[in-house]
This record gives C-alpha cells, sequence and structure tokens, in this order.
C-alpha cells in the first residue's frame, strides 16, 4: 500500500512507533538479562510516539489534502522472529524507523514537520548505533 499523503505518512508513523512500544514492552518481560536497554528503548519510542501525536494534533488542518511523492509502505515493514533476539528485532525495528523518517522528511513539504521527521530520524539512527555496540560487546 502507498503512503501519498501527509495523513498517511502520520497514521503510518504513529501505527509503527506504537508497535514497536509494545513489542519492547513484551519482550522487556521476556528478557530480564536485557530488561534496561529494552525498557529504555520503549521510552525513547513513547517520547517519538508523544512527538507523533503533536504533529498529528498541531498539523490537522495541513495534513487534510497534502499529497506527497507515495512511499512503499511495506520497505519499513519490521519482520520480528519469534523466540528471535529481542535486542535485535528492536535493533531492526528502530533502523526501518530511521529510513521512514528519511524518506518521509524528502516527501514532506511542510517545513515544521520535515524537521520534526529529521530529528526523529537521527534519534533513531543513534539508538540503533547504540543497540548494534551493545550487542557487540555482549558476545
Amino acid at each position: 500500500m502507498g503512503l501519498a499523503s501527509f495523513s498517511a505518512i502520520l497514521d503510518f508513523a504513529i501505527r509503527r512507533e506504537e508497535a514497536t512500544v509494545a513489542y519492547l514492552a513484551s519482550a522487556a518481560d521476556g528478557r530480564p538479562d536485557r530488561r534496561d536497554l529494552l525498557e529504555r528503548l520503549r521510552g525513547e519510542a513513547e517520547k517519538d510516539l508523544r512527538t507523533l501525536r503533536t504533529i498529528l494534533r498541531e498539523n490537522v488542518t495541513e495534513m487534510v489534502m497534502e499529497p506527497v511523492e507515495p512511499l512503499d509502505e511495506a520497505a519499513y515493514e519490521s519482520v520480528v522472529e519469534p523466540g528471535g533476539d529481542a535486542v535485535l528485532a528492536a535493533q531492526s525495528m528502530i533502523e526501518k524507523q530511521h529510513d521512514f523518517f528519511r524518506d518521509a522528511a524528502q516527501v514532506i513539504n511542510l517545513r515544521e514537520v520535515k524537521r520534526a521527521f529529521e530529528k526523529l530520524m537521527a534519534r533513531k539512527s543513534r539508538l540503533a548505533e547504540e543497540i548494534g555496540k551493545t550487542a557487540a560487546s555482549s558476545r
């Protein structure tokens, strides 16, 4: 399914962030050895979700008909393997979100939203990098 409007892009971003929060909460319960990291990642995802909901509230009139270059929703979906490593799954989810915010920022015409998406992208990049270092050091 294509994301061809500002409202579709924002709706998709909110749904992905909600899924990330839910996954991280569940993963933290199942991985007591990694609970601190997974809980911190969940806290970051909750902050990002609040940011996205604020964007939604503040730009509701602009989003009604703002067309954008379509993005392929499937390109940003994360596949989480049941029983797989929760930390690596979280890293994969965050990397997909980074890619989504990078691409969405390029097609959004609203300057404030573009900047917010770029900040979210930078935060996702830092988190993915941190997870990679943490995962490498625990091997």
